[in-house]
């Protein structure tokens, strides 16, 4: 998987928020909010390819929760992402 390169992550205050920055110009229709680790986790993902298993391990090394736990999440965030178009399988 990949993150839809035509989106930016913009931290606005203490707010992580992910907008359409396609061509300079921000699409403020369509604004999706992050939690810090959701956005710890797409900074990290970058430009690269991912899996599942690599952002459970990601998330057991940063922030010391359980794999069981950190699956749970990151297959339920990963299903928002690909519902919201935030990701391109």
């Amino acid at each position: 998987m990949k993150l839809n390169r035509k989106l930016d992550l913009r931290k606005i205050g203490n707010k992580y928020m992910i907008v359409n920055g396609d061509a300079g110009n921000v699409d403020m229709v369509r604004v999706f909010s992050l939690n810090e680790p959701a956005a710890w986790l797409w900074q990290r993902i970058g430009e690269n390819d991912f899996t599942i298993d690599l952002l459970v391990d990601w998330l057991c090394e940063e922030y010391d929760v359980a794999a069981e736990t950190a699956r749970k999440d990151v297959v339920a965030l990963i299903d928002i992402w690909t519902k919201c178009g935030l990701v391109d399988a």
